[in-house]
């Protein structure tokens, strides 16, 4: 007691340079001591080289002591009684050492440095990849799913930088996709990851990112690759990179024009990113806002080039710049239009207990796509204490969808359905530095336009037949604007962390829909069974309370979010008022030699949207009819996780584990009435229901095949209450995915990649049963001969019930020395398959689609480097 009483709080800041060119060392350690050498504190510096370190002390002095690899030491005495506020810089040497014998050793091929794993590119690619996705599926540790969302070490990743500067935000895929493969050297996995330097000094992240470094060629110069092909079938594609990276300013154009199956819009869509951990108070807020009318064709499991023509174009032009001293900006500009075309056939079952209904459509699908999207941002370091972020998001797209479809191998029917969205949102964060920690203010607006037009020729809704010679005209007009504060008071006083954290959102939102017969001699009549205006008005207020404690250090942490929140729902239907609380409660322990575990419970406590809300019919499409719910409920679910992952980077090890299980207090679903012409569903809320997802992953390096391996298995268990033709039924539907992969890194002419999986998919309801079983094997063979010649051939085979279907494709490469020209050519589907049949099973539906393989093509093409 009368050291504390004595004691005093010291806080300790300043930078570390090298002497002479000033450059920041990131990674220094300081450490503070007494005279009577009794450790007191330490920390390490920043990437701009500072650090920030409080005590409490009661000696006039002090020592500090810095380090850092390859420079002379530094300790100097620094005197206390000036004050409580010390800045103290340093300015290293760098360490010269005299050898007698020098030993030149290759770089490792993985690095662990503290939070980051950095991959040397040149140890895991075969020189056939085209882009930085191609390399990253190479990496071990790191996945890449259908959709393009990449995972490192078993976590989401946030973004993508390249020489540690943000171009594309979470937009990631435009980067992955379209960047050059050749201008690569290492590839950085960040953890811990913040771009808040204030909040950085004081609290860990959970963030993961990627972060791209580039061969010295393309540093500080302009460097580009251009490729032009073409085909036999109207077969093309120009791709460009142009690309401008230095210290101050990296500037990023990524074009693309090609009818070889390269969508342009799937480079914006599909992000599965969330920010986890205690660290999350710079997350944006975003409008979960769904269309009313979707009018999309179905998909199956293998690559959409296979059985869908596009034509298709990018640009995405990315800039982010140093504007005064501590101040970024950055600018993507990002546009696309898709053309695309499949022709199917589709048998759908509904398999229910006491009858069978089946019906057949054959379907062409014609869709265009435009879209435009620019992401402006700015952050800006006041000083060490202040930090400000301003971010707005102009977003504008347009399409449209022509489906001709025969019902039944008899009934002609034309679907056509127009939609144009205009969506804007501003974001503005503001962090100030407090006495053990920060205050956060976060404001945000937006608007979101959403039109829709749907005309259905013939009217096949009405039972009049009468009216089968008119054509069904639906247009929906649908505004939403919103604002929003948030404030948070953030504290951390010894290994307990917390926040107190308050805000209000309100929405509001205006739906318009009119249905009308249009006859070839009558004017348009609006169906009052079918339009309707319906509106909502959400305002919700909370509180929350957010704590972490370390209980061991950077090891085993408790972690808790305690909302209490109060929505005001004002709707067409009715007017209520909600009083939520919503719990999140997770313990984490990590980085220990068993690797690291994580418990988490969470309530989630929701309401329906107005799109559940609708009071008049909706029709969706030629045969199916929709009505919103008859009352306000809320809907609420329980969830519970663990995870486990175990990695050595360095190794190439990562065991991986998962489970979580939701069980619904209530869910939303269905009042349906199931017929071969028509189906009427009404939503409706139903008690029970659960979810439950497993995983196993396993992957492995083999040293003595120079191989990599991944095994995994995931299960899937959904039971959800269904009420069908006036019957409640409990529908369940179960999963298993047995996969393997692997990849060879061997130096002579050929390696191989390879993967297989058994998908095995079932419905039950009540005492009728319906199973699918997929398999499904992949090789690609890479060739490289005499450094000259490259080229990869990949062949897919599928067996489903019985029949066997295959895709392939062949790239081969001709690298004339010392030159930067590539000649190049491409073939897909050589063994010129004709058509693949896959099924699904969803709820009580099963679906047989039998779809038209695009023809077999190739292509020519050169490419120049510059």
């Amino acid at each position: 007691m009368p050291f504390l009483a004595q004691a005093q709080k010291l806080d300790i800041k300043g930078q570390v340079l090298e002497v002479g060119s000033n450059l920041p060392l990131e990674g220094s350690s300081i450490v503070i001591s007494s005279s009577t050498n009794k450790f007191l504190g330490y920390t390490y510096s920043t990437e701009n080289g500072k650090y920030e370190l409080s005590i409490k002390a009661d000696a006039d002095s002090l020592y500090l002591k810095v380090s850092s690899f390859g420079y002379e030491s530094q300790h100097v005495l620094v005197n206390t009684t000036a004050g409580r506020n010390i800045t103290q810089n340093f300015s290293l040497t760098p360490k010269v050492e005299q050898l007698n014998t020098v030993v030149l050793e290759t770089e490792e091929k993985i690095k662990v440095n503290r939070d980051t794993v950095a991959y040397r590119v040149s140890a895991f690619i075969n020189e056939t990849e085209q882009t930085v996705e191609d390399v990253l599926k190479n990496l071990p540790g790191i996945e890449i799913d259908d959709d393009g969302n990449i995972k490192a070490q078993g976590k989401s990743i946030q973004k993508i930088l390249i020489e540690g500067d943000d171009l594309a935000d979470k937009n990631y895929k435009t980067i992955s996709k379209n960047l050059s493969a050749d201008v690569l050297s290492k590839v950085e996995v960040i953890n811990n990851y913040s771009e808040n330097p204030v909040l950085k000094q004081f609290l860990d992240s959970e963030a993961v990112v990627l972060n791209l470094k580039l061969k010295d060629k393309a540093k500080s110069i302009w460097f580009g690759a251009l490729k032009t092909g073409i085909g036999n079938d109207s077969r093309y594609e120009v791709d460009l990179n142009l690309g401008l990276i230095r210290p101050e300013v990296k500037l990023l154009d990524l074009g693309n024009i090609n009818s070889v199956g390269k969508p342009a819009g799937e480079q914006l869509n599909n992000y599965v990113y969330q920010q986890m951990g205690f660290n999350d108070f710079d997350e944006n807020y975003s409008l979960d806002q769904d269309s009313f009318l979707n009018l999309n064709p179905n998909s199956i499991l293998i690559d959409d080039k296979f059985y869908v023509e596009n034509e298709s174009v990018s640009n995405n032009l990315l800039a982010n710049k140093t504007i005064w001293k501590d101040s970024k900006l950055r600018n993507s500009l990002f546009v696309t239009a898709d053309q695309f075309q499949s022709d199917y056939t589709n048998l759908t079952s509904y398999f229910l207990p006491n009858e069978t209904i089946n019906f057949q459509e054959d379907n062409a699908f014609q869709t265009k796509n435009l879209n435009l999207r620019n992401d402006f941002e700015i952050k800006h370091s006041i000083d060490e204490d202040h930090f400000i972020t301003f971010q707005t998001d102009l977003s504008v797209n347009n399409s449209d969808v022509n489906h001709e479809l025969l019902f039944n191998s008899r009934d002609n029917i034309a679907q056509v359905l127009d939609e144009r969205n205009l969506s804007l949102s501003t974001n503005v964060h503001f962090t100030k530095k407090i006495t053990n920690g920060a205050l956060t203010f976060y404001g945000f607006t937006g608007a979101n336009q959403d039109q829709q037009g749907f005309t259905i020729n013939p009217n096949t809704i009405s039972p009049d037949e009468a009216s089968n010679s008119s054509k069904l005209e639906t247009e929906i007009k649908d505004n939403t604007v919103y604002q929003g504060l948030e404030g948070s008071a953030i504290f951390k006083v010894n290994k307990l962390t917390y926040a107190f954290k308050t805000g209000i959102l309100n929405q509001e939102r205006d739906f318009n829909h009119i249905t009308s017969d249009r006859g070839s001699t009558t004017n348009s009549i609006e169906i009052d069974s079918l339009s309707g205006t319906n509106s909502e008005t959400r305002l919700k207020s909370f509180v929350s309370f957010k704590t972490q404690y370390e209980f061991i250090p950077d090891k085993l942490i408790a972690e808790g979010d305690l909302e209490l929140s109060n929505v005001n729902l004002r709707t067409t239907l009715d007017s209520r008022s909600f009083l939520f609380f919503n719990p999140n409660l997770t313990l984490r322990l990590r980085k220990t030699k068993l690797g690291s575990f994580t418990i988490r419970y969470k309530k989630i406590n929701e309401l329906p949207t107005l799109s559940d809300l609708n009071s008049n019919f909706i029709v969706q499409n030629y045969r199916n009819l929709i009505l919103g719910l008859n009352r306000l409920e809320s809907i609420s679910r329980n969830q519970y996780s663990f995870n486990y992952i175990f990695s050595r980077p360095k190794k190439r090890i990562l065991f991986e584990a998962g489970i979580s299980y939701s069980d619904y207090n209530q869910q939303l679903s269905a009042d349906n009435l199931l017929s071969e012409g028509l189906n009427v569903s009404r939503r409706l809320f139903i008690p029970g229901g659960s979810l439950l997802a497993g995983r196993l992953g396993f992957t492995t390096y083999l040293s003595f095949v120079d191989s990599s391996f991944k095994v995994g298995y995931t299960k899937t268990v959904f039971e959800n209450p269904s009420i069908l033709n006036s019957e409640l039924f409990n529908v369940t539907n179960d999963s298993d995915l047995y996969y393997f992969r692997g990849t060879t890194y061997w130096d002579g002419i050929l390696n191989f990649k390879f993967s297989g999986s058994i998908n095995s998919n079932s419905g039950e309801i009540g005492e009728s049963t319906n199973t699918n079983t997929i398999y499904n094997g992949k090789l690609e063979t890479v060739l490289r001969l005499y450094d000259r010649v490259f080229g990869n051939f990949r062949n897919e085979v599928f067996e489903v019930n019985s029949e066997t279907y295959q895709t392939s494709s062949f790239n081969l490469e001709y690298r004339p020395k010392d030159k930067s020209y590539v000649f190049g050519v491409d073939a897909q589907n050589i063994f010129d398959t004709r058509s693949y049949t896959f099924s699904s099973i969803t709820n009580f539906q099963r679906g047989d689609l039998v779809y038209r393989a695009v023809p077999q093509y190739f292509m020519a093409y050169l490419k120049f480097r510059f």
